[in-house]
């Protein structure tokens, strides 16, 4: 097996450092504050269909969205505890909320009223405002700047027409920013989660590369010590330049609980409602940094959906363990999942959080409540960065310009790219497809256009669609059944045996047996060569040429043994025996990697995290499938981030 194209494996782990890193973010996109322009290009493609139409409707009722809305801005807004006294405070929130309402009714309209409302309301606060004050001033510093940053990073980046932007901007530097920027380390956990929601969306909006780094900094020190797993030891993490440094004193913090679990908060025995702010939060800084390419769910992914999973199955009635709150939690979670959700479930492929699902689906649409606004419009299905595979952007009509692809409405559907950013007509290439199916993208047959395969969820058969040009598609090849939709080790290979097609490979569900096809062009395949069984579907196998002959090799780890494997190509889609590095690892290790040849000896070497030690090794590929003895990188890692 001869890689013409060798598969490329970028894995983001700097996340899981002990000492957090720099994020990485060479240029900011805009708009990129929580939603892109690729998500409101989907949503507006939408809006007949559910659960977009009743979340739209909604918000089109709502008084945040009246083109007659009156701002009422203050030089100073007070906040006592829990807003008493309130001087100013709930005007400031329901008018920062009528911004980003009316900017979003701006863009999915494109009728240049709610622009100009949406700027009177900044416009009305740039003029004013001054400073917060009170015990609530920082939450409320927090809930403002992170509605206003999102309403302003939409008018400036997709109006335009907005004289006193750099006003506005201005205020959120010297007003906002620099309560937010400094955290709440001795607070509960969801005044400073919230507080980094409004930091991270200003930094973005002021192009303030110091101010995400430190807003990002601060989200990877807090995230441990909100959500915990059992990994982090007996104890909850404290929260970074916090007071907590005792056993006692984490308890109290913990409000007195004990005994903890895999996704139990800080706020759990506070109350649902609190709990369900910080999980929001978390989701929300998470998402802004997608839209800048810093991969925060990779690392917050397990913390939330056991948090998720757990507080959405006690909140529908699952029965409550007497350890847990003195049995008697305050059961008041709201509908604050809906970003979160959707990055776990519809783009991660997560299918084990059923409770969390239940939720989320029976409180739809979500209405807004202080820094939430709109969620289920915006994010309910959205397939930003999900529905793609391994292979680069497609480009399904040949054209020269990558087009859009998604399952998220159980449609497989292609938007033609016509460059700048817009796309043509919706294609739709047949239904039954799940939304988080991940398709990928390939010339399967070796005509120079991409076609398409993916796992259909009402036969779980894989198919392969051959693209014809003009995003049309003949008819599917079969292979199956027997898959999974949420299979995220399908993929395409490249051209493992050099003929000059490209190859697929997956995980069998029923069988667990990791099965190479060998393109034959017409979207044909030779028949599935097996390698191995005891595989898990979502056990990710990398390839490369780790023995230096020039054949492809195969890596991954089996779910039966927890050994990594390497399985020795020796062409015609053949394999030798396997050599074993282990035990130790999990079969859902993202981190394993094929890194290149990092000692440039010309010999690939392999990466990954050990899910027993938690320490990043690295092997030095010495040919024929051996490995120098593993090199440390550091502690601290989790083996699946």
């Amino acid at each position: 097996m001869r890689l013409a194209r060798p598969l490329a494996v970028a894995v983001l782990v700097a996340a899981a450092l002990s000492v957090p890193q720099p994020a990485q973010a060479a240029v900011f996109k805009h708009p990129g504050v929580l939603v892109s322009r690729a998500q409101l290009d989907f949503v507006r493609a939408n809006l007949g269909n559910e659960p977009w139409k009743s979340a739209w409707s909604a918000l089109q009722r709502s008084s945040h969205g009246s083109l007659s809305y009156t701002a009422k801005p203050r030089p100073v807004v007070e906040c006592g505890p829990s807003s008493d006294p309130d001087y100013g405070c709930k005007d400031e929130q329901a008018d920062s909320m009528a911004a980003y309402t009316h900017a979003l009714q701006w863009y999915l309209t494109k009728d240049s009223r709610y622009a100009t409302k949406a700027i009177q309301i900044m416009d009305a606060w740039s003029a004013v405002i001054s400073k917060h004050t009170g015990a609530n001033a920082p939450l409320q510093t927090g809930w403002a700047g992170a509605n206003f940053s999102r309403a302003a990073e939409l008018i400036k980046h997709t109006y335009g027409d907005w004289p006193q932007a750099a006003r506005f901007a201005g205020k959120l530097r010297t007003v906002y920013l620099p309560t937010v920027i400094a955290g709440a380390p001795n607070k509960n956990g969801n005044w400073e989660l919230i507080m980094t929601d409004a930091a991270i969306g200003i930094a973005v909006h002021l192009d303030d590369r110091a101010s995400f780094d430190r807003a990002v900094a601060t989200w990877r020190g807090r995230l441990p010590a909100y959500i915990y797993l059992k990994t982090d030891g007996s104890l909850p993490k404290p929260p970074p330049r916090s007071s907590y440094d005792t056993k006692a004193e984490i308890i109290d913090y913990w409000h007195g609980q004990t005994t903890f679990v895999d996704g139990l908060t800080q706020e759990t025995c506070r109350d649902f409602w609190h709990t369900g702010w910080g999980l929001a939060a978390i989701s929300h800084v998470a998402e802004t940094a997608s839209h800048q390419g810093v991969d925060l769910y990779s690392t917050a992914k397990h913390r939330l959906r056991f948090a998720m999973d757990l507080h959405a199955r006690l909140q529908l009635g699952g029965t409550v363990p007497s350890w847990l709150c003195g049995g008697k939690p305050t059961r008041d979670l709201g509908r604050h999942f809906e970003v979160g959700y959707n990055a776990l479930h519809h783009r991660l492929g997560y299918d084990d959080i059923p409770y969390a699902t239940q939720w989320v689906e029976q409180s739809r649409p979500v209405p807004v409540s202080h820094f939430l606004g709109w969620e289920t419009l915006t994010h309910a299905r959205n397939p930003q960065y999900a529905g793609l595979g391994t292979s680069a952007t497609p480009d399904f009509d040949s054209d020269g310009v990558g087009d859009l692809l998604s399952t998220a409405t159980g449609e497989l559907i292609i938007w033609n790219g016509a460059g700048d950013n817009t796309f043509g007509p919706a294609v739709k290439v047949g239904g039954g497809w799940a939304a988080f199916s991940r398709p990928i993208a390939g010339d399967f047959n070796g005509d120079g256009i991409s076609d398409l395969v993916a796992v259909k969820k009402d036969t779980n058969k894989l198919h392969i669609w051959n693209g014809e040009g003009a995003n049309e598609f003949g008819p599917a090849t079969e292979l199956g059944p027997g898959w999974k939709p949420y299979a995220a080790s399908l993929m395409s290979l490249g051209d493992v045996n050099g003929d000059g097609r490209t190859d697929l490979g997956a995980v069998h569900s029923g069988t667990h047996v990791f099965t190479v096809w060998n393109g034959k062009g017409g979207n044909a395949f030779s028949s599935a060569t097996p390698i191995g069984g005891g595989w898990a579907a979502f056990s990710r196998p990398i390839a490369g040429d780790f023995n230096g002959d020039g054949i492809s090799d195969l890596v991954a780890v089996k779910k039966d043994t927890n050994k990594l494997h390497i399985w020795n190509g020796e062409s015609g889609n053949e394999f030798g025996p396997a050599t074993e590095l282990g035990p130790g690892w999990k079969p859902y290790a993202a981190t394993l990697m094929s890194l290149g040849d990092v000692n440039r000896d010309g010999l690939p070497d392999i990466g990954a995290v050990h899910a027993e030690t938690g320490t990043l090794t690295i092997w030095n590929g010495k040919g024929r499938n051996q490995f120098a003895a593993a090199t440390a990188v550091g502690s601290g890692w989790k083996p699946y981030f």
